[in-house]
């Protein structure tokens, strides 16, 4: 990212208890603004295949005595041996989102993307899949930071936003 202006700088961690949470941050875009260019970075991404095995199995357990209870023994046990045994190459993922409304309340896109490195920009004439282009009006803005699954002990996550004058050879 170019070194211009930062609106906002986040760098936090998130555990287990942010698991299906949101977080908003506000951010302020001056007037005259072209392109807010947008990074969001977290790692990890994926447990270790020991540690999502174990999760897995714990996972069906859970299931396999809930239906034990609406269902019954034989029933559940069943549906747990169809399930079979967790795969060696197993690895189950944090997935962290992020959206954006602007100063007049509108969401100007939302980046549900499943890699741990996202770079995007909303600007005057274009935008990153997922965001709306168009004049980004002056005013307090919103960062939402959607934890969809945080299944790591943490989650270190960076987001910068920065404005920038748009141009063919700034837009990524």
């Amino acid at each position: 990212m170019n070194t211009d202006t930062v609106l906002l700088d986040v760098q936090t961690t998130l555990t287990p208890a942010e698991h299906q949470t949101h977080r908003r941050y506000p951010f302020d875009v001056p007037p005259g603004c072209q392109k807010l260019a947008i990074e969001v970075r977290y790692a990890p991404k994926f447990l270790s295949t020991e540690e999502s095995i174990v999760l897995a199995s714990q996972a069906v357990g859970a299931q396999a005595r809930t239906l034990a209870e609406r269902i019954g023994p034989a029933e559940a046990a069943q549906w747990t041996a169809d399930q079979g045994r967790p795969t060696t190459n197993m690895r189950i993922p944090n997935l962290l989102t992020i959206s954006v409304d602007d100063a007049a309340g509108k969401l100007r896109g939302a980046g549900h993307r499943h890699a741990a490195e996202q770079t995007l920009f909303v600007g005057l004439a274009e935008a990153s899949p997922g965001f709306v282009a168009g004049p980004l009006p002056d005013g307090i803005w919103w960062l939402t930071l959607s934890a969809h699954t945080v299944v790591s002990s943490h989650c270190e996550v960076s987001i910068v936003i920065q404005m920038g004058a748009e141009s063919a050879s700034s837009l990524s």
